[in-house]
């Protein structure tokens, strides 16, 4: 027996029955505005907090949850690369802003995340010398270098995003996990695949994806054009909105990532995907992801279920912030279920 970690498989197990199941976002639906949501929320103690929640400090509360989110992260995680694994994004967001700060010139504090691995200050200071490493990890450097010698700003975003994605594959692997490895190449070909959506939204899809194009993923660049030429016929343009693309048809079926987008779309009775809605695709992105990593709920021991609990929990903690900030806005309850991610429950 192996990969059996006591104090952190029982934390999560614990932890992971208190994730909001689907009759909870029901309630929380129905609630009278955003005091009513928040209401509910202060009854289950669902900030952790010995104070409540109100419409003025509920936007902070949830970055306080999340900042404990990744404190039992740091402190249960069997191995730091799992505590890195979820930091790195957050650690790309600010790397991105240490950049585009030596770019214009000017400090971007107020935009930083404090949800990382690195501190703003410790950034800063790796930007200085790439042979200094200074981030301990010579992919993550070498792709922030890249971006740091970019002499066109719209590029910074694609070079990060595709050093995210390399580092992310990097620090899986060394999990040796085949599923989580797994995981993570669908969760780069979603992003292909996103990527190309917006390429043809931009009317250059070609270029775009060459500029978007992550290798991490379970096919390579030229798998990837053969799969959109043998497709391409399935796009249409609408004649009355010159740059408003639609798709007529969602059955990619030679693309195992593609076929369950497809399964999750059908579910939400949507025959249609307007280009223009990026907030649908990444829905239905993420409800595939989510449905993916239900199997970390049937393993009780080992990395599975501790990666499957924090990225649900993290999916959650977006969830409430969509909900609350629909209801602070009066927005309509079919609207923002439309936002909504699914629970993490079997």
């Amino acid at each position: 027996m192996h990969d059996i970690f006591p104090t952190a498989n029982t934390i999560v197990c614990i932890e992971e029955s208190k994730l909001l199941k689907q009759f909870r976002y029901d309630i929380l639906y129905e609630t009278n505005g955003l005091e009513g949501a928040l209401s509910e929320l202060n009854d289950i103690n669902y900030f952790h907090s010995y104070k409540n929640a109100d419409r003025f400090n509920y936007g902070n509360m949830l970055d306080d949850l999340m900042e404990s989110v990744f404190d039992l992260l740091e402190e249960i995680a069997p191995s730091p690369i799992v505590w890195k694994l979820f930091a790195l994004y957050y650690d790309i967001h600010n790397m991105k802003l240490v950049v585009k700060e030596r770019f214009f010139a000017r400090r971007l504090d107020s935009m930083a995340l404090r949800y990382g691995s690195y501190s703003l200050r410790t950034i800063r200071s790796a930007a200085v010398r790439q042979e200094d490493n200074i981030l301990g990890n010579e992919l993550l450097t070498a792709g922030f270098f890249e971006a740091l010698h970019c002499k066109d700003i719209y590029e910074i975003e694609f070079i990060l995003d595709r050093t995210y994605f390399k580092v992310l594959r990097y620090y899986a692997e060394q999990l040796a996990v085949e599923e989580i490895v797994e995981f993570v190449k669908v969760r780069v070909d979603l992003y292909n695949i996103s990527a190309y959506f917006q390429g043809i939204a931009s009317g250059d899809a070609k270029s775009y994806l060459d500029l978007t194009f992550s290798d991490q993923g379970n096919y390579l660049r030229e798998e990837w054009k053969k799969l959109w030429q043998e497709y391409e016929h399935l796009w249409i343009v609408k004649e009355d909105e010159k740059d408003s693309w639609k798709r007529s048809r969602y059955n990619l079926d030679s693309n195992r990532s593609i076929r369950g987008v497809k399964s999750e779309q059908k579910s939400t009775n949507q025959d249609i995907i307007s280009l223009d809605d990026f907030v649908t695709i990444d829905v239905i992105f993420d409800n595939y992801l989510i449905h993916l990593s239900k199997r970390g709920k049937l393993e009780a021991f080992g990395y599975m279920p501790i990666c499957a609990y924090f990225f649900n929990k993290l999916i959650e903690i977006k969830n409430i912030r969509i909900l609350l900030t629909g209801k602070e806005r009066g927005s309509k309850i079919e609207d923002i279920k439309m936002r909504m991610r699914i629970p993490y429950e079997i």
